[in-house]
């Protein structure tokens, strides 16, 4: 088995804590796959104005990546933002990639 899909949902929840410890969102709430290709697994924090969602995405072709979305403003049209995107076809790079996306996710939080 893929190391990525064994730690994922540890290293991302490690670096995206802040989102609950200082932003008081509910999470992480962890979705994994099951036996299905591509492979989703995602880790969420919510609030009730704001949504955090990150992915690592394993798909046909070397298509692996891990991305982070975020959901402001709650309601019916919440605005909504990819925070970052790299691809991650080793443990290091998907490491690597959540330690860039949780800095770009403070900037993009420094205000709310």
């Amino acid at each position: 088995m893929d190391i990525r899909l064994k730690t994922f949902v540890a290293e991302a929840s490690t670096r995206m804590n802040f989102l609950r410890d200082e932003l008081g969102c509910i999470g992480p709430e962890a979705h994994r796959p099951r036996d299905s290709y591509p492979l989703v697994i995602s880790v969420q924090y919510r609030r009730r104005d704001l949504a955090v969602e990150v992915f690592l995405l394993l798909a046909y072709a070397g298509e692996e990546y891990v991305a982070t979305r975020l959901s402001l403003g709650g309601g019916s049209k919440p605005r909504e933002q990819e925070v970052g995107s790299h691809t991650a076809h080793t443990a290091y790079a998907m490491r690597r990639a959540l330690d860039r996306q949780a800095e770009a996710l403070r900037d993009a939080l420094r205000d709310v």
